[in-house]
This record gives C-alpha cells, structure tokens and sequence, in this order.
C-alpha cells in the first residue's frame, strides 16, 4: 500500500512538473520590451522626429524608427541586433526571415559616441530602421533583440516595434460610461472599423482589435469584438465591456537641469561624483477631488538644459522617490510606474517601506529629462497594478487610448497590422 501511494505521489509530482514546464514555455514564448544586462540604460524607440509616439511606422515609407540605449560603461562593445516577427499576441510568427525582410538577418550596431563632460560615463549606441542593411517587407508585430560578442543567446535587450500597412479607416470617441454607478470613475471607448477597399470575411475569426489606455502594455488591455456588423463597417460599442478606470494625470518632473530645482524637485545633491536627486513627496489621491495636471500620459523624453545633444551631454542621477504611509501593506507590493520601464513591476522600480521614516521608498537611476509616473500598488495573485488605490479615478482625466487592427492572413500565415488609431479622452468633453 506505501508502495503504491509513493508510486501516485511521484506521478502526481512528474505531471505538475510537465504542466509547470509548459505554462513557463508559453509565457517565455511571448516577447516584450526588456533590459538583460544591468549596465544599460535609457532604451528608446520611437519615430525619427516623434519622440512621444509609439514606436510604429508605415510599411514601405520614408519614415524610420530611431533606436537607441547608453551602457554605462568607459569602453565599446560588440554589439549586434536580429530581427523577429510576431503575431498579435507577441509569439513568434514562425515565419523565415526570408518571407519579412531583405538584406541581412544579423547586423552589427556600428553607431556609438561617448558621452562628453558628464560625471557618469557611457557610450550612446544607436541605430534607424529600416536601414541600408535590413528592410522589412511585412507589416505586423517586430522584436528588435540586441546581443553581444556575436553571440545570438546572448541577448542583452529587446525592444518591441510595429510596421503598419493601412487598410482600414478607425473613427470613435471617448465618452462617459452608460452605467451610472462608473460614470464619475471611469471612461467608455466607442468605435467602428470601416473596410469598404478591404474583404474581411469572418471579423470575429480573422481579426484581432486590441484596445489600450496610454498604450499600456502591462496586461490591462482589451481584446475586443464587434457588436454589429453592417456593409463595410464593424461597430464596437459595448457600453459594458469598452470601460476603462479614468485613473488620474501622471506625476512629474523636470530633470533638464542639476543647477536649479524645478517644481516637484525637493534638492539636488552631488556626493562623491554622483547626483542625488530628492523628489517631493508624494500624496495619496484616492479620495482627493480631480485637478488637472498637464503630463505626457506615463511617457518620459530625454532632454538637457545648457547643452546641445541630449544623446551624449545628458548625465544620469540617483532619482528618490518617496511615498508616505502609515503602515507597510501587507495585500501588495508599491511601485513606481511608467513607460520609462516599460509599464512593469519589476525590482528595478520596487518600492520598500522605511519604518523610521514611515514611508515607502524608492531610488532610480535615470538620465537627465522630463519624466511622468505615478504610484501604483501590485496586489497579491494579481497580473496588473492597481493605479486607483493611490492616485484615484475619475472621468476628467486626459489619457489616450489606442487601437490595432490585425488581420491573420490565411494564405500566408500571419497577423497582419492593418489599422491603427489613437483616440482622447478629452476631444469631445
């Protein structure tokens, strides 16, 4: 009888095992935008000449997308990057680099420039796609993945990025929400499809719509399907489902320049060659009424005062930031939260509780420029942060949100990025 308990219990043991093994592969097979090397910093991407859009452009035109990172560090590396297709959901689309790119599928990141009169050292790498070397043939989801040393397993970054290939027209607005009961807190997204250049035979299998606020890519957002269906329209206006919490406008601060404090900045220090930057502290706004606040939505720019190339002139900082709270929670973690890390929660932004102080904690290292964030509280079991329980809801606030429209393409076996828009909260309030 022990015999054959111990038998079970080890086959129970083996089968947890597999179905861990293949939950981790699926999670690990999706790719995101992140940092694998504790020396970089500052990863962007974006428009050449857009520095607060999305990092997404037209399939077959003139526009590039600017990539770049510091690493802080004296000396040059040997870095290179590959490119990968995805689908919708940011896996592997499986198809050969022959079918989405010309050129070459592994080149050498060969612009670099040392920074110049800074305390901090760093070489500023980067570099425009598409390029002499590689250009993209399909439109979809892309992860740029930077490695070193020549090494394709060693990956010291990725980032991801978007062709576009427009096929259909996005019209929609941002109103308040039907149900009465979230009408002060929240916000409802209503929009169409129009397609009348574009067959799309069954919408509900052959398309993906995704719907973000402020392009959060942090587990937030909606996939969503249509309500209606009429000739060459698709109507998604699901006064129940298309509901976001309006949340509240993003904290600030201007870290241009280490000569003058700048509002929300409590003291800028120089010790031992590094810069000590104290911010204002924080405020719980739960119950606070609204006020308006004019912010970048979550996302941050690098920029200097008294210099010319923000790339190489700008220096780094020990940023603080402080929360006070009379107690440590114990039903989640705090966190600083942007797009200046990826909208993630992550030690690199972890807040911890000073007892003696009676406050939560957090210092950042963070490149001279203009930043938004707020406080956001990770529950325990859950997958994305609470914004609402330190900074409120309420349904004036300004925010974007922003849709894509894929089309999986039988024939060649891919998500195709048809349709894109971005749409505020405030245009017709």
């Amino acid at each position: 009888m022990i015999k054959f308990i111990s038998r079970v219990f080890l086959i129970l043991v083996f089968c947890i095992s597999c179905c861990s093994s293949l939950l981790g592969s699926e999670v690990a097979g999706v790719y995101k935008s992140e940092i694998l090397k504790e020396s970089i910093h500052t990863v962007q991407c974006f428009p050449v000449g857009w520095e607060l859009s999305p990092a997404i452009i037209e399939l077959n035109s003139q526009n590039q997308l600017q990539f770049s990172f510091d690493e802080i560090d004296k000396d040059i590396q040997d870095y290179s990057y590959r490119i990968i297709h995805c689908d919708s959901d940011w896996k592997s689309s499986e198809l050969s680099e022959f079918d989405f790119l010309d050129g070459f599928s592994e080149n050498q990141i060969q612009d670099y420039e040392f920074s110049f009169n800074t305390n901090v050292d760093y070489v500023h790498y980067s570099l425009k796609l598409p390029n002499e070397d590689v250009k993209l043939k399909l439109s979809g989801n892309y992860i740029l993945e930077v490695f070193q040393d020549f090494d394709a397993e060693n990956v010291v970054l990725r980032q991801r990025f978007m062709i576009l290939d427009s096929k259909v027209e996005l019209i929609g607005k941002v109103k308040d929400p039907i149900d009465m009961a979230r009408r002060k807190t929240h916000q409802e997204v209503l929009f169409s499809i129009f397609h009348p250049n574009f067959t799309i035979d069954n919408p509900y299998s052959d398309l993906t719509v995704i719907l973000r606020q402020n392009d959060r890519c942090d587990g937030s957002q909606m996939k969503v399907k249509p309500v209606f269906i009429r000739k060459d329209e698709l109507v998604f206006d699901d006064n129940q489902a298309y509901v976001f919490p309006g949340n509240n406008e993003f904290h600030y601060f201007d870290l241009k320049s280490f000569r003058y404090q700048s509002i929300y900045i409590r003291s800028v220090e120089n010790v031992n060659e590094e810069t000590f930057v104290t911010l204002s502290p924080g405020k719980i706004q739960q119950f606070a009424p609204y006020i308006y606040r004019r912010d970048n939505n979550g996302i941050s720019t690098i920029a200097v005062d008294e210099r010319r190339d923000p790339n190489t002139e700008a220096d780094y900082a020990h940023v603080i930031f402080t929360l006070p709270f009379e107690n440590e929670l114990k039903h989640g973690v705090m966190y600083v939260y942007g797009a200046f890390n990826n909208w993630e929660c992550n030690d690199g932004n972890k807040m911890t509780y000073n007892y003696d102080l009676g406050v939560y904690q957090k210092s950042i290292y963070l490149k001279q420029g203009y930043y938004n964030y707020m406080y956001a509280l990770l529950e325990n079991g859950k997958d994305h942060p609470n914004i609402n329980y330190i900074e409120g809801s309420h349904w004036q606030t300004e925010n974007d949100y922003t849709i894509y429209v894929y089309y999986h393409d039988i024939g060649k076996n891919y998500d195709r990025l048809i349709g894109f828009k971005t749409l505020n909260s405030t245009k017709d309030f």
